[in-house]
């Protein structure tokens, strides 16, 4: 199934957070639920489309957790509170807010909304983004933007995982050895070389997805993998 993007759920309600999913999972969105200002910044990556934030939750409210977004992510931020005091929503656009929502709401309106900013966002994307490219296969990866396309379909990778794949691209039909992706990957030889076989397995299971059995990463017994197409670059 392809999903129309994917949602990050922010609010302390849980019964909140369950109806909202309910409403986009009809949308074809896939949802990521948090229920704590915390849990929110652990779960934002660069895969999220849109996040759905509360502006009112314990220790660590709305506010903070979208100034902490706007420090590594331009992802559009939609704020739900049932306060209707213009502070709050000065407060809001004032840290990087995209739109207020007053509860209770519509779940239909908010659908609208959500299409609206992710529509935007993504036409509205800076245009040098999309000219930095590798292409290999039927594979289009849009390095600086973190964006893949598949037989112009996107597919998304965590920050890790387009990291790697990055690695891997760069350096074609060379073995790389365990220690090598993690030292150059994860900045570190102190992680279980482990993590390496889960992360490639995940990238096959995302690119390699009705290859009829072609790969692109050959692991090469008791040393590590090796990136196998030929790519071309543009910049």
């Amino acid at each position: 199934m392809d999903f129309e993007g994917k949602i990050l759920v922010v609010d302390d309600d849980k019964r909140l957070v369950k109806m909202i999913e309910e409403y986009l999972n009809l949308c074809r969105f896939k949802v990521v639920k948090a229920y704590s200002g915390k849990d929110a910044l652990a779960f934002c990556d660069e895969t999220i489309d849109l996040i759905i934030l509360d502006i009112n939750m314990n220790h660590f409210d709305g506010i903070q957790v979208c100034e902490k977004v706007r420090q590594n992510f331009d992802v559009p931020v939609i704020f739900l509170s049932a306060n209707t005091a213009s502070y709050d929503k000065i407060r809001a656009f004032g840290v990087g807010g995209d739109d207020y929502v007053i509860k209770p709401f519509d779940p239909m309106e908010l659908i609208a909304r959500i299409k609206a900013h992710i529509g935007r966002a993504r036409r509205y994307s800076p245009s040098k983004y999309e000219n930095k490219t590798i292409t290999f296969a039927d594979i289009k990866i849009y390095k600086d933007a973190h964006k893949i396309l598949k037989q112009d379909k996107e597919i998304k990778l965590s920050k890790t995982e387009f990291k790697l794949l990055i690695y891997l691209v760069e350096h074609p039909f060379i073995v790389l050895s365990r220690k090598e992706i993690l030292k150059n990957v994860w900045n570190s030889q102190l992680y279980d070389e482990a993590i390496v076989n889960t992360y490639i397995k995940r990238i096959r299971q995302k690119l390699e997805r009705n290859n009829e059995g072609k790969q692109y990463i050959r692991s090469v017994r008791g040393i590590g993998y090796m990136f196998e197409a030929e790519s071309d670059k543009n910049f």
